[in-house]
């Protein structure tokens, strides 16, 4: 089996701010789902009052889910936007830091709640990425 690359250009561009409380994953997807975004490049800075993330178990084929109930600041956030199930999906991870500098980070998951954010959305054009099962890891991927 070989890798799968496709063309994609940039296509509209969204900067925009999060409102405070709202969830971070649940707010980009909804945002990408009322602009017609089906695939796309994502990024973030901001803080989180409350973060979530996950470990990816790859043996057992499951996220070990972790949480912080205090303030960190994101720094760093890379993802992108491709369908599931025929609706805008999040996939990213992100590093969240404390006051101490002390740091944690992984697949970002639903439960991070905005304190401040402010995201870039990227639109990809002439692409459609759509997520599938893949068995050999237990996730949904785009296709090989």
């Amino acid at each position: 089996m070989a890798s799968r690359f496709w063309e994609a250009h940039a296509g509209r561009a969204f900067v925009g701010r999060l409102e405070p409380g709202t969830d971070l994953v649940a707010e980009i997807e909804r945002f990408c789902a009322e602009q017609g975004i089906r695939s796309a490049w994502v990024s973030a800075i901001g803080a989180v009052s409350h973060a979530a993330f996950g470990f990816y178990e790859q043996d057992e084929h499951r996220y070990v889910e972790m949480s912080s109930d205090y303030h960190r600041e994101i720094t760093s956030f890379t993802g992108n936007i491709s369908l599931r199930d025929g609706k805008p999906f999040l996939h990213a991870h992100a590093g969240f830091a404390t006051r101490d500098g002390s740091s944690v980070g992984g697949h970002v998951l639903p439960g991070c709640v905005v304190f401040v954010g402010e995201v870039t959305i990227r639109e990809m054009s002439d692409v459609e990425l759509e997520r599938e099962p893949d068995e050999f890891t237990g996730l949904a991927l785009w296709p090989l």
